[in-house]
């Protein structure tokens, strides 16, 4: 049986003077949002406001996070006006858990949906800023009247470079809305992703590099795509996403130890790593046949010298992508064990372990592709400019030694390093041509 991945739900209070009125209080999450991710296979669990402990042993069990849609964020939080009488459900512990809940998902990579009030949590947790009160921005359209519970049925234009876009396979969403405030400045490090014709902006979503961040996923929604998820397709591929990923990161902390914050190992170079290469990439092209158009050793195995985790990174450059997974049998007859990533069209990932430990990376990508040619630079670069493979050795032992049991924490420290490398290299790589 596949692995089933459990998705933390975060609830609203029930109450009098609340969103939701159930006079004996307590905690609820409508129906719909849990059905999609169930028919997505995932499990749910909900947290409440007022959960005792810090938010890393919160997500600690959990695989993905969905935030739902409510009352409004306390205008304190985003420099707003506590006065302002169109402000409704306001929840302070709610907001407080989160986003202390949605900033330790993005440090540990953990999957996140923002729906609704969840997208503008997401905004204002990485700090942007909202609308007080739609109806009085001029030029806006119709979002619906959440007190009064009306809402409207609009469409949303996708970016074509985004997430979003990569879930959903669409360029316009029709959208069911009711929201009283919205996205006005665009958070730090997010990107806005889908829009509404009076420019407001509906969709954002971690602005992460697509190649380099192929496990992250966290995209906010401003409309209810559980209101028509049974009978859209492109609605409930947002859940699909989700699950699938939050599937991914489980499965492979579950089968490798990876995917939640873990100890890992910084070994001395082995000249071993080329040959294991070698006889890896034969097996491979035998696999996978005419398919491919090269196979090349990438990673800081493939650096003569360097220090490195004791795992060789092999890019395999296909003729196509297409059809998704079609080289997933020839894979698993190997050994491996696949991601197919819903974020990414060029660019899949698999590993293999020996003697239950982790031992070969692959990275399927489309021949000639931007994922490719990055990280043939980036490789050649080092075995070129000896000082800065040393430099590279260097950060990745202080980094290994400052955080021995957070290999998140130890990839993002390597992250601007390897950026400013590849941006050199793909300039002399451009010039030399």
């Amino acid at each position: 049986m596949s692995y089933r991945p459990l998705v933390a739900v975060v609830a609203y209070h029930l109450g009098d003077d609340r969103v939701a009125r159930w006079p004996h209080g307590g905690y609820g999450v409508p129906g719909p949002y849990l059905e999609c991710l169930r028919r997505a296979g995932a499990r749910t669990a909900i947290v409440s406001p007022g959960e005792d402990g810090p938010p890393e042993e919160l997500l600690e069990p959990f695989d993905g996070l969905l935030l739902v849609g409510g009352g409004d964020i306390d205008p304190a939080r985003y420099g707003g006006d506590a006065r302002d009488g169109h402000l409704y459900g306001v929840e302070p512990d709610r907001d407080e858990l989160e986003i202390q809940l949605l900033l330790e998902a993005d440090r540990i990579r953990l999957p996140a949906l923002c729906i609704c009030r969840g997208m503008q949590v997401m905004n204002v947790a990485f700090g942007g800023t909202l609308y007080p009160n739609l109806p009085d921005v001029p030029g806006m359209i119709e979002h619906g009247v959440p007190v009064l519970d009306t809402q409207s049925l609009h469409d949303v234009e996708v970016e074509h470079a985004s997430r979003l876009f990569a879930t959903t396979k669409v360029s316009t969403l029709a959208a069911t809305s009711h929201h009283h405030q919205g996205v006005h400045r665009v958070g730090d490090g997010l990107l806005a992703s889908g829009r509404t014709s009076d420019g407001l902006v509906e969709a954002i979503e971690r602005d992460h590099d697509l190649d380099v961040d192929f496990d992250r996923w966290m995209v906010g929604v401003q409309w209810h795509p559980e209101d028509t998820a049974s009978d859209d397709p492109a609605q409930q591929a947002l859940f699909d996403g989700l699950a699938l990923l939050a599937r991914v990161r489980g499965s492979k902390a579950e089968h490798h130890g990876i995917g939640r914050t873990r100890a890992y190992a910084i070994a001395e170079p082995d000249p071993a790593w080329p040959g294991r290469f070698e006889e890896e990439a034969a097996r491979l092209q035998v696999a996978l046949g005419a398919q491919v158009v090269r196979i090349e050793h990438i990673g800081s195995t493939s650096v003569p010298g360097l220090a490195a985790k004791p795992i060789v990174d092999i890019s395999v450059g296909l003729v196509s992508m297409e059809p998704r997974g079609g080289y997933v049998p020839a894979l698993v007859d190997l050994g491996y064990r696949t991601v197919l990533d819903p974020t990414d069209p060029d660019h899949e990932f698999a590993s293999r372990d020996l003697a239950g430990e982790r031992r070969f990376n692959v990275h399927l990508c489309l021949a000639g592709s931007r994922f490719e040619r990055r990280h043939l630079a980036f490789r050649d670069w080092l075995r070129t400019h000896p000082g800065d493979a040393a430099a590279y050795g260097k950060l990745k032992r202080e980094l290994a030694a400052t955080h021995p049991n957070d290999v998140h924490t130890y990839t993002d420290g390597k992250t601007g390093f390897i950026r400013a490398i590849e941006a050199q290299a793909l300039a002399a790589a451009s010039r030399a041509v």
